[in-house]
């Protein structure tokens, strides 16, 4: 009988991994029931909540990741920052409008990215253009007052952010990317 346990308790283990997505990076990830949790505690334990569309975001637990009807899976801690490659940075700007907020000024910016090099929009409701390009270590580079600025674009829950790292090694968001939309919507 202790066999005949161990065994099911075995193949139940193969298939809630199999649930999980069965990769190798997912095993230790748990799949989000299906009958969906309504009510939640506000303990904070972090996990990194998994989407149908395999976007990550940092949930403060793991009954509110799975509250979210697009989370599929979570795993325990936070989601890992990504930063982006230099085609990452090319796929996500050349071409594009977006949206942005400069947090530390509170200025808000909406620009097209055309991908002749140049980026034309509007800062505080002024009108500007500007050249950019993308460096070879995968900086987005912004020309400002005729020099250009490079820096790393990383994606931290769903969310870009450009940012620079100060003398004490920390991250300084620079620019938060509020949304993407594809062409020049706003005819810049």
């Amino acid at each position: 009988m202790k066999k005949i346990i161990g065994l099911l308790i075995g193949v139940m283990v193969i298939f809630s991994n199999c649930s999980a997505g069965g990769a190798a990076d997912e095993m230790k990830s748990t799949a989000c029931p299906e009958l969906r949790p309504m009510i939640c505690t506000m303990d904070y334990t972090p996990v990194c909540g998994k989407h149908q569309d395999k976007s990550v975001k940092t949930y403060s637990n793991a009954c509110g990741a799975c509250s979210n009807k697009d989370v599929i899976s979570y795993m325990p801690k936070a989601c890992p920052e990504h930063v982006l490659s230099k085609e990452e940075i090319l796929n996500l700007f050349s071409g594009n409008t977006y949206v942005a907020i400069i947090p530390s000024r509170k200025i808000e910016m909406t620009v097209y990215v055309d991908p002749d090099g140049t980026m034309r929009g509007t800062q505080s409701g002024h009108k500007f253009t500007s050249k950019w390009e993308v460096s070879d270590k995968g900086e987005i580079c912004v020309s400002y007052r005729d020099k250009m600025s490079c820096r790393v674009v990383m994606e931290q829950d769903g969310v870009y952010k450009k940012f620079k790292v100060n003398e004490k090694g920390e991250k300084v968001v620079l620019v938060v990317y509020q949304s993407f939309a594809k062409g020049n919507i706003h005819n810049y």
